[in-house]
């Protein structure tokens, strides 16, 4: 598995949200540098074939599923999203996992 699947959503998240801060369509929020460097750290730790790793990436989903459920006046439910990526960590934790696992048995 190539190790460049892991910063995905870091990568998609990064330019997305930088694009808006350079466009100044709107206010973005905090927690969004927060997510950014949680997508990093995950990503950098599941390179590193540590596949707890996706717990950081996964707690962001996890936030933009909670949001999905409030209603905050956002243009589209983020929910869907959330699931996406938190689908999307978990597999990538299963696989690193899978993989060490392998390593050791050989």
């Amino acid at each position: 598995m190539r190790k460049i699947i892991f910063y995905i959503p870091a990568i998609i998240f990064a330019i997305l949200y930088g694009l808006l801060a350079i466009s100044d369509i709107g206010a973005i929020s905090p927690i969004i540098v927060v997510w950014l460097a949680l997508f990093f750290i995950g990503g950098l730790m599941l390179h590193k074939n540590f596949f707890g790793g996706s717990l950081f990436g996964a707690l962001p989903a996890i936030h933009l599923i909670y949001m999905g459920t409030q209603q905050t006046g956002q243009i589209f439910n983020e929910a869907p999203i959330g699931i996406v990526i938190l689908i999307f960590y978990l597999l990538c934790g299963y696989f690193v996992y899978r993989s060490n696992k392998e390593a050791i048995t050989n």
